[in-house]
């Protein structure tokens, strides 16, 4: 069987961790960072690079990411004329992330329901897109967590060096430049922390500005994109990971990498981040820099609560992976056609598909 996935970003991390778990070949559809105003003629190239790419590779199975809709939406015809499958993961709902408040948002959530009831089925991130797609008429929609495998590196002093000599290090990662992403307070909070030095990574081009605004501060060192396996030994080397947002009914990313390296972590209070995450990680209930700056304190004040976090995160971790092997169980079952077991059952053994 042959199961495409399709984009319509420079990347998506957590497509490439669900092509990986159902044998799936990955597409992306980029043209690099335009302006805003280029939307429309970019979308509508990819539109015609996606149904030449359908019309020759001849998929089984189309797996799909929302957003931007149109991705899925443009596969619906072309899957209807010649009855492939269509999956669609939903990563958000657009119309509530990227345009709430917004006189066209009543139109992208028509786009988004009619891609959701047209799809045979749906993933998506956690509970709260699960049930709002749902009340849109969203067919057989399955949750299935973000997922990233263990951090197979150990702290290392020599990739600590070069970020502080002494005291504690932290790492904010995961950024992609969305403005409700909290850098700024991220990196004043640090400031205002005595003998702890900030990590930042993230896109040059759209967060380099940004940290650059922000002036010289004595304790904060903008890395920019590392190569993965640097990346991975800093999240290892590191002392916690720091995640502030405000972006509405997210579960960011990089929270389930700084699970993988047992990092104790500062996040951003939502109750999706809750429900995945309990009481594993420090929670801050404002992005003011203040108020992330007392918890980064509070965190590191002795080495026995930065222990203590270390383990929490280390055995949510485990269960999250439990869990994960159900999710993907449920997944693969919705790819071959089966119907999936009901979301909190322990789903049936399903052997990798040899795609």
């Amino acid at each position: 069987m042959k199961v495409s996935c399709l984009a319509w970003a420079p990347f998506s991390d957590r497509l490439d961790e669900l092509a990986a778990a159902v044998g799936g070949e990955r597409k992306n559809f980029d043209m690099g960072y335009l302006p805003k105003f280029a939307a429309p003629a970019k979308y509508l190239v990819f539109m015609i690079m996606t149904l030449v790419y359908l019309l020759r590779e001849r998929p089984d199975v189309v797996y799909a990411q929302n957003p931007p809709p149109f991705c899925p939406l443009v596969c619906i015809p072309y899957c209807k004329a010649t009855g492939t499958k269509l999956v669609v993961d939903h990563h958000n709902l657009w119309y509530v992330k990227g345009f709430a408040g917004n006189p066209i948002a009543p139109y992208v959530r028509a786009i988004e329901a009619t891609v959701g009831r047209a799809a045979d089925a749906n993933t998506v991130p956690h509970s709260v897109w699960r049930d709002t797609l749902a009340s849109m008429g969203g067919r057989r929609v399955v949750t299935v967590h973000d997922y990233v495998p263990r951090n197979p590196y150990d702290r290392s002093e020599e990739v600590r060096r070069p970020i502080s000599s002494r005291g504690v290090i932290g790492i904010a990662s995961g950024h992609q430049g969305v403005p409700q992403e909290r850098v700024e307070s991220e990196a004043r909070a640090a400031e205002m922390v005595t003998g702890v030095t900030l990590a930042i990574t993230g896109p040059p081009e759209r967060l380099g500005p940004r940290v650059r605004a922000l002036g010289q501060l004595r304790n904060v060192k903008f890395l920019g994109y590392l190569p993965k396996d640097g990346y991975e030994r800093l999240k290892a080397s590191c002392d916690f990971g720091l995640s502030v947002s405000d972006e509405p009914n997210t579960v960011n990313h990089v929270l389930f990498e700084y699970a993988a390296a047992s990092l104790p972590t500062i996040s951003s209070r939502r109750r999706e981040i809750e429900a995945v995450f309990g009481d594993s990680l420090v929670y801050v209930d404002s992005s003011d820099p203040s108020a992330v700056a007392e918890r980064i304190a509070w965190l590191i004040e002795t080495p026995s609560r930065l222990a203590e976090y270390r383990g929490r995160i280390s055995d949510r971790f485990e269960r999250l992976t439990r869990e994960r092997e159900a999710e993907i169980g449920s997944l693969r079952a919705l790819i071959a056609g089966r119907d999936a077991p009901p979301e909190g059952a322990q789903a049936p053994p399903v052997p990798s598909p040899a795609f």
